[in-house]
């Protein structure tokens, strides 16, 4: 556990190397399997793990693929602020390597600080991630993994005027697009009945030029989790952001509680909490639930579904997954 430690200390470090302003494309808005649990960085065993942890592949499954569309929003009704984002992912890994393509869109809506009557600032970032991971085992019960990813950016802000709702349907628009070098990195300790993980996303913290030369930057995020196997059928999890990252409410810090357990045969239930610890105005409470059923063979569909507070990320989730 000291290796861990040790490990755990020196990637949080790297965390801290600066902050810059950054569009929020949010940790948790991957995979509907891990958001229909909620908490996923301990749990993470199937190809989405190239994601979420990727040091989890080397106590996962022996083959698995991935193929998986999640969308969300958090757009009040005549508000001025509000968010968008939605993620293709095609993933597919073995215990040792794992080769992934997702695309992920955010958009964002705020007022602007010096102007709160006026305009709103209006952001938009559609990345496409192309990466290679490789996992090393320290021991029988860690393992270290690494994403490595060429990501292509393509961004766009502009100052509008209007209901935040309005703005986002108009925020995809032609921006510019530019290439950066990113790499994520895991690590998972793995016991009996307990395991522990912590992932670091966009260790680089890559910037994307706008048409004005602004320059738009994906958060540096770092997430701790951990889960416990409660009886055969039923596992429990918890994780916590050791950042905070900018939604369009303000801060983000969430911490998220879920657990999931087979039903039959066939057909596995899983639920999650989510709340943002960052919040001057409220926790912004959201729940999601989700479901896997076993069509044939290794096949599996994912499906889930999310909701809460006003300022809270809405959305749905389907998925194909192939585990074995």
């Amino acid at each position: 556990m000291t290796v861990t430690v040790r490990i755990a200390t020196a990637l949080v470090a790297l965390v801290s190397l600066g902050g810059r302003a950054a569009v929020a494309q949010t940790f948790d808005g991957v995979g509907t399997r891990a958001q229909g649990m909620g908490a996923f960085v301990a749990v993470a065993d199937d190809a989405s793990a190239v994601y979420w942890n990727p040091g989890g592949l080397a106590s996962g499954a022996y083959f698995s693929l991935v193929l998986d569309r999640t969308d969300a929003e958090a757009a009040p009704e005549g508000s001025l602020s509000g968010g968008s984002r939605s993620a293709w992912l095609l993933a597919l890994s073995a215990p040792a390597v794992g080769l992934s393509y997702y695309r992920l869109r955010s958009s964002t809506v705020i007022p602007r600080a010096d102007a709160p009557a006026g305009p709103s600032r209006v952001e938009s970032l559609v990345t496409h991630h192309a990466g290679a991971t490789l996992v090393h085992s320290l021991s029988d019960y860690i393992s270290v993994g690494a994403t490595v990813k060429l990501v292509r950016g393509i961004a766009h802000a502009q100052d509008a005027i209007g209901p935040a709702d309005e703005l986002l349907d108009d925020a995809e628009l032609l921006g510019v697009a530019s290439n950066r070098f990113d790499a994520d990195f895991g690590v998972m300790a793995t016991g009996r009945l307990v395991r522990a993980g912590l992932t670091i996303r966009n260790l680089t913290s890559p910037a994307f030029k706008t048409a004005s030369q602004e320059e738009l930057h994906l958060d540096r995020q770092a997430r701790a989790g951990v889960s416990l196997v409660l009886t055969e059928r039923w596992v429990a999890a918890m994780d916590l952001d050791l950042t905070r990252n900018r939604g369009p409410f303000g801060d983000v810090r969430t911490l998220a509680v879920g657990a999931e357990g087979r039903l039959s045969a066939r057909a596995v239930a899983r639920g999650g909490l989510l709340l943002n610890t960052a919040d001057a105005d409220g926790v912004s409470p959201a729940a999601t639930v989700g479901g896997s059923y076993a069509a044939f063979g290794s096949l599996l569909i994912d499906a889930h579904v999310s909701t809460g507070s006003h300022t809270s990320f809405g959305g749905w989730g389907v998925a194909g997954r192939v585990v074995f």
